[in-house]
């Protein structure tokens, strides 16, 4: 998030990672980028237990 950088991820990939998660699943799967490091969030997901991520939720919640 800290630098815009996008990245196209498998939805395959997304999902494994959904699988393995054992934390919180209102917190979409992450990825770090390889430009800054910071966390990068899925621009859509519909995940495993039925929740539905959109970047542009998540940025309207920042301050």
């Amino acid at each position: 998030m800290s630098c815009r950088q996008e990245e196209e991820i498998p939805l395959s990939v997304v999902g494994d990672l959904d699988v393995m998660d054992d934390g919180d699943p209102e917190v979409p799967p992450q990825f770090a980028c390889e430009k800054c490091g910071w966390e990068m969030y899925p621009e859509y997901y519909k995940g495993l237990h039925g929740y539905e991520y959109r970047l542009k939720d998540w940025l309207g919640t920042r301050t």
